[in-house]
């Protein structure tokens, strides 16, 4: 049996899923509001992605076959993951600044054992490294923000891909995520990109549309300096290490250089070639004490700040830099938590919308972070933090909210949850007992 404090954080639990599904009420029709929430909340209470758990955790009075024939019919609407995906970008992007890491990282979904799932292609298994597996591309993009209590995760889009059956290229879909987000946004935040993304379209792309940026180099180019074009060691090594990099509390020590070059955007060279400025950053590890040493470089620039000094440059590049893992935190945890991989669909418009549909249960379950104080003096045996490390809620807390979701989701079906009316009084809310008169 639950307490009264316990009853108070479930029904404000649940309050704030019926807030976020209630948004597509206006959306779309009646039927698919329904679907909507209902995959929503098997997801949360099953962690799975596969219509037959989803649906018998659903307790609806009809048999499970009838219930995963109505998921069908809604799955097969390609224009419903569209309206999923604009929604939750227009929702994610609100308040970013120009402190909000955007990060854009590839994925991959690997179906070893699959034969007759639409779209199949090779893909690079991202434990092995090996591009031997049969599976789906995924394009996913998240937001970190920082504050006091910890990074503030956003889920922002994610797309599955299989090059065979889309028109458009990955780097005309990374494209055109990318200018979702910043019109929704007000062109806010800085977009960080790993090695994978240094391409000269990729440079191209936020010279376009004027984006904040940071892509890691894998240092193979050409570099144009005063009008000449050089090898990338070449003007790495003309740099003089002269500007020193510590993080607080921290003990690695950095060593760093910055330059400002040009990037050559023709395949080959030309005589008058088209070129995009950009700020290089050379940067050398002093040994830390996990033993890592050695160079690494970050192309930058940050168009919406000009007035920067180089100092706040290359703080500003490597201190965003750094939280780029959130992203691979992110894969990990719905993959092994929700069972990303384990999407069992035929059809390609289908795994589209399942995937859509994944994204939207975790904004909501990734929005809860906020809270974690609060259901941790209501759940402490669920979120498992002791009198010494509670402080760990400001972390990478997900796991264990997916857990407390799955408990207290464990009796709520779509017709017996606390609805949202419009009106959710502060004094709903809990009071945290360790305050004096709850801390008001």
């Amino acid at each position: 049996m639950y307490n009264e404090q316990q009853k108070k954080a479930k029904q404000s639990m649940q309050v704030k899923f019926a807030q976020y599904v209630g948004r597509f009420k206006e959306l779309v029709y009646l039927p698919e509001y329904n679907f909507i929430n209902d995959m929503c909340l098997g997801m949360l209470k099953t962690n799975s992605v596969i219509c037959n758990r989803i649906a018998g955790a659903l307790n609806e009075k009809i048999t499970v076959k009838k219930v995963c024939e109505r998921f069908t019919r809604h799955l097969n609407k390609a224009s419903l993951g569209e309206t999923i995906r604009r929604t939750v970008i227009a929702t994610q992007c609100r308040y970013f600044d120009q402190h909000t890491a955007i990060i854009v990282d590839d994925s991959d979904i690997v179906k070893s054992r699959a034969t007759k799932m639409e779209g199949l292609k090779k893909v690079r298994d991202g434990s092995t490294g090996n591009h031997d597996q049969l599976g789906y591309d995924l394009l996913n993009i998240i937001s970190c923000q920082s504050g006091s209590q910890g990074y503030d995760i956003k889920p922002l889009s994610s797309d599955l891909l299989a090059m065979g059956i889309e028109q458009d290229s990955l780097i005309q879909i990374t494209e055109d995520r990318l200018v979702d987000i910043s019109l929704a946004s007000n062109n806010k935040g800085v977009y960080v990109f790993d090695r994978g993304y240094d391409r000269r379209s990729m440079f191209s792309i936020v010279r376009r549309h004027g984006l904040n940026y940071i892509i890691r180099s894998v240092g193979n180019r050409g570099l144009v300096v005063n009008g000449e074009e050089h090898s990338f060691l070449e003007v790495a090594k003309s740099m003089k290490l002269d500007y020193h990099y510590k993080p607080d509390k921290s003990k690695q020590h950095l060593n760093c250089s910055i330059k400002r070059v040009s990037i050559r955007l023709n395949p080959h060279p030309v005589k008058h070639p088209d070129t995009v400025e950009t700020w290089l950053i050379v940067a050398r590890y002093s040994q830390d004490e996990r033993g890592r040493k050695g160079f690494f470089y970050l192309f930058c620039d940050f168009p919406s700040q000009p007035d920067l000094t180089l100092t706040e440059i290359i703080y500003k590049a490597l201190n965003m830099y750094k939280i780029r893992w959130k992203i691979e935190e992110v894969h990990r945890h719905i993959k092994q938590t929700y069972g990303w991989e384990q999407i069992q669909l035929t059809s390609y418009t289908r795994l589209q919308n399942m995937n859509q549909l994944l994204l939207l249960a975790m904004c909501y379950l990734y929005s809860l972070k906020r809270y974690a104080i609060t259901y941790l003096q209501a759940f402490p045996a669920i979120m498992k933090y002791t009198n010494r490390s509670w402080k760990n809620i400001y972390g990478f807390v997900y796991y264990r909210l997916s857990v407390l979701i799955e408990s207290c989701f464990s009796s709520v079906s779509r017709f017996n949850i606390q609805p949202f009316k419009g009106k959710w009084l502060e004094n709903q809310q809990l009071i945290i007992p360790c305050l004096k008169n709850g801390g008001m």
